[in-house]
């Protein structure tokens, strides 16, 4: 199935085909350039997220899936949370290592909201990891070159855009999964009640003959 995945960031998308490689989804570019939505006021990621999908699909008005990331550093609080993108822009994450003093316990959130005009559903995945006091690597921005995951000896920044795609993979997996679920469960409804109780019969039947082998 087509799916659009509302962003104009080019890594996101790319990190995203490759997680979606072999099954169903086929990832989509909006045709159109995506303005930016206001995001509601809320701790919640999970809610920043629906919400935004509830608008972009209000303005594209077909199936898409949207993804809010974030920092959360324990030592803070959670802080910066799903206020990334702001802290970010104007604290700057050298700021906030310089706060902090010292490697800092910390993980990063993304939250996928799959939305059709139906019930949202969305897919989190958190990846724990540690602030260097110190950068390293060159590909990747922002906390990308503090951040070390958990049994991983690179940054983010340090890995290739293949590497950090496997680590969000199972989130976008997760996905894939579910839509392939309620796929099935749509096709089911257009059987006739005759056809369904034949199938059950003839399933039964196979199930009978292979416990008699």
């Amino acid at each position: 199935m087509d799916l659009i995945y509302a962003t104009t960031n080019k890594h996101k998308f790319a990190g995203a085909k490759q997680a979606l490689a072999g099954t169903d989804i086929n990832l989509i570019a909006p045709d159109e350039t995506l303005p930016d939505v206001p995001e509601i006021q809320s701790d919640d990621q999970q809610a920043v997220s629906v919400d935004k999908a509830l608008k972009y699909y209000d303005l594209l008005k077909r199936p898409l899936v949207v993804m809010d990331s974030g920092l959360f550093i324990n030592e803070l609080g959670g802080f910066p949370g799903v206020y990334t993108k702001y802290a970010l822009d104007t604290i700057g994450i050298d700021r906030i290592i310089q706060l902090l003093g010292a490697a800092a316990r910390a993980y990063t959130q993304r939250t996928i909201t799959y939305f059709d005009g139906g019930e949202p559903r969305t897919f989190t995945l958190k990846i724990h990891g540690t602030l260097l006091k110190n950068p390293r690597g060159n590909n990747g921005r922002n906390y990308d070159k503090y951040f070390l995951p958990e049994n991983k000896n690179k940054t983010l920044a340090e890995m290739t855009d293949e590497e950090k795609a496997e680590l969000t993979a199972v989130v976008w997996q997760e996905l894939a999964a579910r839509l392939s679920v309620l796929k099935l469960n749509h096709e089911w409804i257009h059987f006739s009640s005759s056809e369904i109780i034949d199938w059950l019969f003839r399933a039964d039947d196979n199930h009978q003959r292979f416990r008699k082998r």
